[in-house]
């Protein structure tokens, strides 16, 4: 019988060892904390959104590795999987996709379930420190894997298998494997950002919903506004963009739409928001002036929260140069105003928390991997999975759905041979 190690019990991990197990192996699944899938179990806020229905290969960073693999388990596959092991689920706003019971310990229990069920050993509180070559019985024999272990009183053991499957998360330690698996340095993404605070005081805590863009050539703002003043001409602002919520801090800003520009943004470049998306620039500026008429005794202020919260109103007043307890007098003041709304600009400084990031980029680089068996190229039986590898994408349940894909695939073909 085939003997696979699966190390790490993560969501891919997981997968991985109840599927090599399905189709026939012993596996041994070592994970080095006290339980697995502890982060499944935060995930979602504890809700666990475990996939979207709207997954496409360039939401990811590394497209055409996860196409590949996507073509091999596709998203409704991971859909039948999951309702196979017995889950209910339903679809909220943005394709997010969670377990209909609102818990992620429901998605949990499936999963001890079918790792009980499959016959996997599972090893808690026992971590991997080194993963390496077997030595072969002659020329041309495919090798097998020694897995050094310690366990929680620091007791070490080596164990054999023909197979392995490194479901480590992100930041793995690149000495786990043989040195010539390319790694490339990690770093946070999904997190939010630390920027200048000058248009910011006072607006910690406030929640807005907003597109957050990342314009690398100024001249697609001023084009934009060029639909203001003469109607014919066309915008072609074609520049990273979200869409969600964004969430006013001390330091910077935070929320979804944040965390996803994070994985694109670098330290020193300029992110801008959209504080009334749904309008374009021509609606935003007859919003204003159109009120600002109806109203003439109010002042700016008055004006801007009919639309925004009275504090992010004010700090757009200043950051346009006009004066909150004033009234607008002339339309050109309506346009400055409706251009400072769709560009609140902040300049980046870096990620807030590197602590608190969702997904860590970097790992094992694609190109040394199979996408179709999620196997190394130079080294036969040996398998990566999930964060370990080189791939992320956006929050939404994008991340989980990777993980799911590529423990399934490694889990087979680590079985398969």
């Amino acid at each position: 019988m085939t003997t696979v190690a699966v190390v790490g019990g993560g969501a891919s991990g997981v997968l991985a060892a109840v599927e090599a197990s399905r189709f026939g192996c012993q596996v041994c699944l070592y994970e080095a904390g006290p339980r697995v899938l502890k982060k499944v179990l935060a995930s979602g806020n504890g809700r666990c959104n475990f996939t979207n229905s709207d997954i496409m290969p360039s939401d990811y960073n590394r497209p055409e590795f996860v196409a590949e693999a996507m073509n091999c388990v596709t998203p409704e596959d991971v859909m039948r999987y999951f309702a196979d092991l017995g889950l209910l689920a339903f679809e909220e706003e943005e394709g997010r996709v969670y377990p209909y019971s609102g818990k992620a310990t429901t998605v949990v229990d499936l999963l001890l379930w079918a790792l009980e069920e499959a016959g996997v050993d599972v090893h808690t509180s026992t971590r991997v420190i080194q993963v390496r070559p077997a030595a072969s019985d002659s020329p041309g024999n495919r090798q097998g894997w020694d897995v050094l272990t310690e366990g929680q009183e620091g007791s070490r053991e080596s164990v054999s298998f023909d197979r392995v499957v490194m479901s480590v998360g992100g930041a793995p330690d690149a000495s786990l494997v043989p040195e010539d698996v390319k790694y490339i340095r990690t770093s946070p993404v999904l997190c939010a950002l630390k920027t200048d605070t000058d248009n910011l005081k006072g607006l910690s805590g406030i929640k807005v919903r907003a597109r957050v863009y990342l314009d690398e050539d100024p001249t697609d703002l001023q084009d934009a506004w060029l639909d203001v003043v003469d109607p014919e001409f066309e915008a072609d602002y074609c520049g990273p963009e979200e869409y969600g919520e964004v969430l006013f801090r001390d330091y910077g800003v935070s929320g979804i739409a944040v965390f996803n520009m994070s994985r694109l943004v670098r330290p020193g470049q300029m992110v801008f928001l959209d504080l009334l998306c749904d309008l374009d620039p021509q609606a935003k500026v007859d919003f204003i002036w159109d009120q600002s008429m109806a109203h003439p005794d109010r002042s700016i202020h008055q004006v801007l929260s009919g639309a925004l919260p009275s504090r992010l109103a004010r700090n757009v007043i200043v950051a346009a140069g006009l004066n909150p307890d004033e009234p607008i007098i002339a339309e050109e003041e309506a346009v400055v105003l409706a251009m400072v709304c769709e560009s609140f600009g902040l300049k980046v400084k870096g990620v807030a928390d590197p602590k608190q990031a969702q997904v860590t980029r970097g790992g094992w680089a694609v190109k040394g991997f199979i996408p179709q068996t999620m196997e190394s190229k130079k080294h036969p039986g040996l398998f990566a999975t999930g964060e370990a590898l080189d791939v992320d994408g956006k929050c939404g349940g994008y991340n989980l759905h990777w993980a799911w894909t590529s423990g399934i695939i490694a889990g087979r073909s680590a079985a398969q041979g």
